[in-house]
């Protein structure tokens, strides 16, 4: 194994390297240098590491705008998906108690964080519900609805089959009040507005697997501005269906697409973003009501890493 403190050429995902930058490569942006040298990791998990100040060029943080010098060194942390969810799987694992917003014998509300994923997937190596079921008191424990892996915020998970049954017709017949809080794309002119749109989904594609059609499912969406900014606006959004992707296929046929979002968004909006700070796609699941037994209203705080990129935005008006 690699000491961290050796200077090597090839550049291992898994352990920290020091790499010494030569002539031929002075001149590199350094998000693209890593880019070719960890193979397979998202440009979005390079952003990461380097915003968050794991990566160093000799010895002092820098932006992944800079540009390499023969003899640089930069030190670079394992980067590897698996690694980021390692860690994020821990870190929920540790700090589950201050996730959980409501529970009780039947269900429980969860704060979601961003970036791990709901279940587990071929690529995926850390999901919340295989987390959860590592817990003797969440053995039988299922998920009523689903957020993406990248959005946060309020989720139902049902503790046993009566309450799951129970709680998921509730989300079926559509009785229940689902509020998001996404930062779009340009500047939104209207105070509100209902959009009605179908939507069908093909499975087969791994892209844009949502989109509108005239033989999908009724998807009704209701959008109002927050707060507009220069070149973005905050929305509240409410939803009265549930489709897969709706609020994201909805607002990018309006021409103002999530921002960070990486399968329905725009690739110039979210590298603007990104050099502002953005680290994923601002989309967080803010409130959350049904009646079982009786009335529950739930809410969730914004995330801390898409509260901070607001006062960032606040801090350019």
């Amino acid at each position: 194994m690699t000491s961290s403190n050796e200077i090597v050429d090839n550049i291992s995902k898994y352990t920290v390297n020091i790499k010494k930058i030569g002539k031929d490569q002075a001149g590199q942006r350094l998000d693209n240098f890593l880019m070719k040298h960890a193979r397979g990791a998202p440009r979005s998990l390079i952003y990461k590491v380097i915003r968050g100040g794991q990566v160093r060029v000799n010895s002092k943080r820098v932006k992944p705008s800079y540009r390499l010098v023969s003899e640089d060194l930069v030190r670079i942390p394992p980067i590897s998906q698996k690694v980021v969810e390692k860690r994020l799987g821990l870190n929920f694992i540790n700090n589950i108690r201050n996730c959980i917003v409501f529970e009780n014998n039947e269900f429980l509300i969860l704060n979601k964080p961003p970036g791990l994923a709901v279940h587990r997937g071929s690529k995926i190596s850390q999901d919340i519900i295989t987390i959860f079921k590592s817990l003797p008191k969440y053995k039988e424990i299922s998920p009523v609805n689903r957020l993406d892996k990248n959005t946060s915020g309020c989720m139902v998970f049902a503790k046993n089959y009566k309450s799951a049954s129970a709680i998921g017709k509730c989300f079926q017949s559509g009785d229940v009040e689902k509020n998001y809080i996404a930062l779009i794309s340009g500047i939104f002119e209207s105070k509100e507005i209902i959009v009605d749109m179908p939507l069908k989904r093909e499975r087969k594609y791994r892209g844009r697997s949502t989109k509108i059609d005239e033989s999908g499912k009724k998807s009704l969406s209701i959008l109002r501005v927050d707060k507009r900014f220069k070149d973005s606006t905050l929305m509240k959004i409410s939803l009265k269906t549930g489709r897969t992707h709706q609020i994201r296929v909805h607002v990018d046929s309006l021409g103002h697409p999530i921002c960070g979002d990486t399968k329905y968004g725009d690739v110039e909006v979210n590298k603007k973003m990104r050099e502002k700070g953005l680290k994923r796609m601002f989309l967080h699941s803010s409130e959350l009501s049904f009646f079982y037994k009786r009335q529950y209203n739930f809410t969730a705080p914004l995330s801390k890493d898409l509260a901070e990129f607001v006062e960032n935005l606040n801090n350019e008006l």
